[in-house]
């Protein structure tokens, strides 16, 4: 697959994908089988208890998962994700969620992502699986 291909998916997503704005969530890089998005938690991310909700954390590495399966060219769909919680969250801190191919096949692939707090600790781990379709993931938007 080409940088361009990447781009495109990279925008496209960023475009389309509403949680990227309403969250506030930046993306950093991304490339075949791997991205890297950041988010700073503000008073919207919070749960009741006052620390960043673990929907807010899913959602994150969810993007993240997205821009790094999607960026081969093919539409990728999640069938799995589960999700470890190792410590809170607290306003003001950025998380980062670092995603990583673990495994590609011809349909599937399945994916590991990393979130660390300011001071590079795990604050928790996703992993997912998608199934490839034979569409292209700009193309269906685009109407093309």
């Amino acid at each position: 697959m080409s940088e361009d291909m990447v781009q495109r998916v990279t925008s496209h997503i960023k475009e389309h994908d509403r949680l990227i704005e309403i969250f506030a969530m930046e993306i950093e890089e991304t490339r075949e089988g791997f991205a890297r998005v950041s988010m700073e938690v503000g008073k919207d991310h919070l749960n009741a208890a006052g620390l960043c909700h673990g929907a807010a954390l899913f959602a994150l590495a969810d993007v993240a998962f997205a821009l790094a399966v999607n960026c081969y060219g093919k539409m990728a769909l999640a069938i799995e994700a589960s999700m470890n919680y190792f410590r809170p969250v607290r306003p003001g801190e950025r998380v980062t969620a670092v995603c990583t191919e673990l495994y590609q096949g011809r349909r599937t692939g399945t994916y590991l992502c990393k979130l660390t707090n300011d001071q590079e600790k795990d604050v928790s781990v996703f992993k997912a699986t998608a199934f490839r379709i034979d569409q292209e993931p700009v193309k269906i938007q685009a109407g093309k």
